[in-house]
């Protein structure tokens, strides 16, 4: 990273922001349906300006109880969560479902818990978080900083989601689907019927390049295929802005499958890492947010992965 990179990645990090102030995340729901409350995440990394705070969380409130969908990136963010629940409700917190293992959404399992609410997650992402979480919390402890991540650990949730179930929140249905491989090996969406709302969880970004450390590229346009085919009147993506139209998914798709083409041809045509980070993006994607880091971790794993393959079809040959 040159010095003016690095310059403006330290100048962005410590700036002032909107959504977060000293160890406040100032979360604030929206309703977007009636009962389907909303916490929108800033559109960029994790920065010492915004706690982690980068990932959509919502809930759902029943006659019942209520859902909780995602967990957030803290302890501190996921105590914040659970008090902006009971200051919409007073309905108990029955049920909270991890849609995925990376750490925005999943490092604050264990206030939950504590909140006497059943935390399910889909087993192949457990399996993940249990294995890479230590390394994950180190990352988000030096990248943010003691005030926001202090009693934040790693935690097993209270149960397994291998199958789709239905949950009755009272007078209100919530199907909960597991979905094998994707954007992770354990992925997990949620529907509301009574609205039409489907939380997509990191299956969707829009407006943001979306992250490939550990996804199946060909699987995940099945699965993108899938949704679009839902009969839904709005998707909460894992970043971004509200999905209204299954035609909003399309900018994703594309950057997906240019993902794939461009590491594959590169590494067909026998280039390094290196050159391929120095490849133009094309101009449709610029408005993407993180599109520089986001494309510079993508090729780690796509380019790295496709060298892979041709060194072993080589030595296999000879």
């Amino acid at each position: 990273m040159t010095r003016r990179l690095l310059a403006a990645a330290l100048a962005l990090a410590l700036a002032p922001c909107a959504g977060a102030r000293g160890d406040d995340y100032r979360l604030e729901p929206e309703e977007i349906a009636p009962g389907v409350h909303v916490f929108h995440g800033t559109q960029e990394g994790y920065l010492a300006r915004n706690g982690g705070n980068i990932v959509n969380t919502g809930f759902i409130v029943g006659a019942r109880g209520v859902l909780a969908v995602d967990t957030g990136p803290t302890r501190l963010y996921a105590e914040q969560m659970i008090a902006a629940i009971r200051r919409v409700t007073d309905k108990p917190i029955r049920i909270a479902v991890v849609t995925h293992h990376h750490p925005d959404h999943s490092f604050g399992v264990r206030p939950f818990k504590r909140a006497n609410a059943r935390v399910l997650m889909h087993p192949a992402g457990w399996a993940l978080l249990e294995r890479d979480g230590p390394a994950l919390l180190q990352f988000m402890q030096t990248l943010l900083a003691d005030r926001w991540t202090s009693g934040t650990e790693v935690s097993r949730p209270s149960g397994w989601l291998r199958r789709e179930k239905t949950f009755d929140l009272g007078d209100r249905a919530v199907r909960v689907v597991p979905l094998a491989g994707g954007h992770t090996p354990g992925d997990v969406i949620v529907f509301d019927e009574a609205t039409g709302t489907l939380f997509a969880g990191d299956l969707v970004f829009r407006g943001r390049a979306p992250s490939v450390p550990h996804a199946d590229i060909p699987v995940w346009l099945a699965h993108l295929d899938t949704l679009a085919a839902m009969d839904w009147r709005r998707l909460v993506p894992g970043h971004g802005p509200i999905v209204t139209d299954p035609s909003e998914l399309a900018e994703m798709r594309d950057y997906l499958k240019y993902l794939e083409a461009f590491a594959q041809r590169a590494a067909d045509e026998g280039q390094t890492l290196a050159e391929t980070l120095e490849a133009e993006i094309p101009e449709r994607f610029h408005g993407l947010a993180g599109l520089q880091v986001e494309f510079a971790r993508s090729m780690n794993t796509l380019f790295r992965r496709f060298e892979s393959e041709q060194f072993d079809a080589s030595v296999a040959v000879n």
